[in-house]
């Protein structure tokens, strides 16, 4: 089975990862997600289907590199208005 940690930090709550790993059965799962977790932070697992969860992870990468070379585009034509 394929298993999902998703680790925070835990004084604010930020996200800081993700893990994809894969165990037996839930309690090697929970004992992985427990050592993957760092001091001072929390995490959850959750079992997934492996395929959907890397398609979904692709088409996410994909977006937001989209989104970043918009966001790249809409400066450099303000500050081609600016300057000319």
């Amino acid at each position: 089975m394929n298993y999902l940690v998703k680790i925070w930090n835990r004084a604010d709550s930020n996200f800081k990862k993700e893990i994809l790993f894969n165990a037996d059965n839930d309690v090697i799962a929970m004992q992985k997600a427990s050592a993957a977790t760092p001091d001072g932070c929390r995490a959850t697992y959750e079992e997934i289907d492996k395929e959907k969860y890397e398609k979904e992870k692709a088409i996410k990468t994909k977006e937001d590199q989209e989104n970043q070379i918009w966001q790249t585009e809409q400066k450099e034509r303000v500050l081609e208005s600016k300057t000319g």
